[in-house]
């Protein structure tokens, strides 16, 4: 019996075609409505796209389920977390552009770039009290040492900077990370780092883990910066902590509530830099995406291990 892959909801039109070419005789099926979805589901061996628990229920066949997002926040429930289903993800497609998202971030706030184009705006030649931090005397601290975390790391490593780490699955550190330590040592990497950067993804665990508590563990100097997941930082303490000057500033890609409400305070605070969860965007995105589908249906029918196998009990 062949294998049947079911593609919900439908992505690029033409990913059918690319997936019969590449691995001759799996069936595809594209669903465009939950309807559809439903009754496609009952005898597919493997979905790409998102399972609900509806679908889950009505699978009699399903084995594996190929997300094509990194981030599991919406994806996971109990009863797939229980079903003996093998969930992957495609990690590791964003991470040199969000890492390079990451350092626009860093340097900019090292040389006062933000305040530079505020002036730019208002037509004003402001040469005075230009401080500026020198990259190789700061620390960056990278909560999340997964694929982007180590890109980051590389990347703040080639600028000379003493880079530390947390994170709650690795152990041995790479080269240019001098400290990895576990998450209990948050506070540490806090206290130690001039830049703070959030790649984790979000999970029971991480959810909230940068409130009142963790900024005043940060330098007053410091800065924050989210590529993470937004609701990883609780934004009502983050703007108590930038009012009481107890860091310094922050650059966001990612927000506790998306779209940021056009009213919040954020917006008009002259130490934060927001862009609109674009870190990630990258002119290969989309084909590293299918290719990490190739790959593994490939391994699917060949019974070979999958790529990028997630920890559903983790989410990530």
């Amino acid at each position: 019996m062949g294998v049947k892959l079911l593609i919900f909801p439908p992505e690029d039109e033409r990913l059918p075609e690319r997936i019969r070419a590449a691995v001759p005789g799996v069936e595809v099926v594209v669903a465009h409505d939950q309807d559809e979805a439903l009754r496609e589901i009952v005898d597919a061996d493997a979905v790409y796209g998102r399972v609900d628990r509806d679908l889950l229920a009505a699978a009699r066949r399903l084995r594996w389920i190929q997300s094509p997002v990194i981030g599991l926040e919406r994806t996971m429930f109990p009863e797939l977390i229980e079903h003996p289903v093998i969930l992957t993800n495609p990690r590791g497609i964003f991470a040199d552009d969000i890492a390079d998202h990451v350092m626009a971030l860093v340097t900019g706030f090292a040389r006062q770039i933000p305040r530079l184009i505020r002036f730019q705006l208002q037509h004003r030649w402001e040469p005075r009290d230009y401080r500026v931090m020198h990259l190789p005397d700061c620390t960056l601290g990278i909560v999340g040492l997964g694929g982007i975390g180590s890109a980051v790391a590389k990347r703040a490593s080639a600028f000379e900077m003493r880079v530390i780490a947390v994170d709650a699955r690795r152990t041995e550190a790479p080269p240019e990370v001098s400290a990895l330590w576990p998450p209990s040592h948050l506070f540490d990497l806090l206290g130690q780092s001039d830049f703070v950067v959030i790649c984790a993804p979000e999970t029971p665990e991480t959810r909230g883990l940068f409130d009142t508590a963790a900024f005043r563990a940060m330098k007053p100097t410091a800065y924050l910066i989210n590529v993470g997941r937004g609701r990883i930082v609780r934004l009502d303490a983050l703007v108590e902590a930038l009012r009481a000057g107890e860091l310094a500033g922050a650059g966001l890609d990612v927000f506790e509530i998306e779209p940021l409400p056009p009213d919040h305070p954020l917006w008009d605070m002259e130490n934060v830099v927001i862009t609109p969860h674009v870190a990630g965007v990258g002119p290969y995105t989309a084909e590293r995406r299918h290719q990490v589908l190739l790959e593994n249906l490939r391994r699917f029918v060949a019974n070979e291990p999958l790529l990028n196998v997630v920890d559903k009990a983790r989410w990530f």
